[in-house]
């Protein structure tokens, strides 16, 4: 706008003002006074001195605007370079900042790298401490001294519960030292060195046996507990030891051919699930061993070939959704104790068992649930006795077993729910009583049972009892019992 006014003010002072002082001051023309021009020749010298001034003005005009667009151009260029400048000025800023933060992350990974270097060489340090350890205590197991066999005990336990990847290496050499070889008690007759050898040597065995039994009662989720591994004690020889309360679970359990000779072995309460636990050919001749209130779940226990000849007892113990056998398993001139046990779920199998020359006494126990087999067992020269036993809701077997001689008593039992079989039984010789017995529900089956009929089968209430023709009683007979 400003420059509008501009060339309107030029306009007005080349058309009027200007013009007249041109003619007169460069031309030389009198427009005033003596000798004026006038008239048409007075507009004539006018008009060409307003050309030559309009011209002189529209190159003044045009130079102002070149000027006027040069310094713009100028100044446009010179704020296009400093923009320029000032972008490669950030440009180089961030170069710098990118070689700054570049730096820093190499120095980073060189920390990191130093970091790691030192953990590696802190990680091989514990390690070599480790071994160290360990070589230490196995030297000190082997030593012939049962002072520093018992402080090698001390620190393979203190390695395992420590370090959790040496757990299972420290109980297998635990296990492996109860392994050897291990001498009978020399008793009364043994001289005195022998007897004072005998009884640091089993001092050293128990320490074993007994931390064993520590560390597999605490809980599966804490960080020192033995739970989950496995442990050989195949062929061991236990004297006595403490397992009450333990928890044999999550791993295998190896008892394979152990012997109980003596002293009490104590598994009261303990607790055996999952995984697997073996007593196959497990030999219980001496001593007791004591299984009361333990609890079998949700696993396999095998005491395949079992030799029952010590005392024994399993009272008031669960076998509750697990597979129990003891197929084979031998019961002689012992005493083993079923009483207030409960088997439930599962299947607990006594198939061609043996229970001679012994007492085994299941008295309240109750059978529910599950399978219990005893095919093909023999009951001769044995108490084996059934008191107020229940049998509910279970599926129990006693096909093809043998009873001759000695007793089995069912006295009291109650059969209720379920079936309970004796197809094939054999009842010959020795004395087979269900005196007070009750048989409510369910099936009792002694169709195909062979021999003579038990005298104390009584049929005042024999509902649901299948019986064999010879078995049957004459009115008369049965007013007799």
């Amino acid at each position: 706008m400003i420059g509008g006014v501009a060339v309107l003010a030029v306009l007005f002072v080349v058309l009027g003002p200007a013009a007249a002082w041109w003619v007169e001051h460069i031309d030389k023309v009198p427009l005033n006074g003596q000798g004026a021009v006038a008239g048409k020749e007075r507009q004539e010298v006018l008009d060409n001195a307003r050309g030559r001034l309009a011209g002189i003005a529209a190159g003044l005009l045009a130079a102002v605007a070149i000027f006027y667009t040069a310094t713009n151009a100028a100044s446009a260029r010179r704020t296009a370079e400093a923009s320029v400048r000032s972008s490669e000025a950030a440009h180089r800023a961030a170069e710098a900042s990118e070689r700054t933060t570049q730096a820093a992350f190499q120095s980073a990974e060189a920390a990191q790298e130093t970091s790691r270097a030192a953990i590696r060489t802190a990680a091989a340090t514990e390690q070599g401490v480790v071994t160290g350890r360990f070589t230490a205590a196995v030297d000190q197991l082997g030593s012939d001294k049962s002072a520093v066999q018992l402080g090698g005990v001390h620190a393979l336990a203190g390695i395992a519960s420590d370090f959790s990847s040496l757990r299972s290496t420290c109980i297998d050499v635990l296990c492996a030292y109860l392994r050897l070889p291990y001498d009978p008690d020399p008793g009364e007759d043994g001289d005195s060195e022998s007897r004072k050898a005998y009884r640091a040597f089993r001092e050293v065995r128990h320490t074993v046996i007994r931390l064993i039994g520590n560390y597999l009662r605490l809980p599966a989720e804490h960080p020192r507990s033995w739970q989950g591994h496995s442990f050989d004690f195949a062929d061991v020889v236990f004297d006595g030891g403490d397992f009450h309360h333990a928890h044999f679970s999550g791993g295998t359990f190896n008892f394979r051919g152990a012997k109980f000779t003596g002293g009490t072995t104590n598994f009261r309460n303990a607790h055996f699930s999952g995984g697997t636990v073996d007593f196959g050919g497990a030999e219980f001749v001496g001593g007791t061993v004591d299984f009361a209130e333990a609890e079998f779940t949700s696993g396999a226990v095998d005491f395949l070939y079992a030799k029952f000849a010590g005392t024994v007892s399993f009272e008031g113990a669960k076998f509750v959704g697990s597979t129990i056998n003891f197929k084979g398993a031998e019961f002689t001139s012992g005493g083993v104790e079923f009483n207030s046990a409960e088997f439930a779920g599962g299947k607990v199998d006594f198939q061609g068992a043996n229970f001679t020359g012994s007492t085994i006494n299941f008295l309240f126990a109750k059978f529910a649930g599950g399978r219990i087999s005893f095919w093909l067992a023999e009951f001769a020269s044995s108490n084996v006795c059934f008191p107020s036993v229940k049998f509910i809701g279970s599926t129990v077997d006693f096909w093809e077993a043998d009873f001759t001689g000695g007793i089995v008593e069912f006295g009291g039992a109650h059969f209720s729910g379920g079936i309970v079989d004796f197809v094939e039984a054999r009842f010959i010789g020795g004395t087979v009583g269900f005196r007070g017995a009750r048989f409510a529900g369910g099936t009792l089956d002694f169709s195909r049972t062979l021999g003579d009929r038990p005298p104390s089968l009584a049929t005042e209430s024999l509902r649901g009892v299948l019986l064999p023709p010879n078995w049957a009683l004459s009115p008369t007979q049965e007013e007799d019992l």
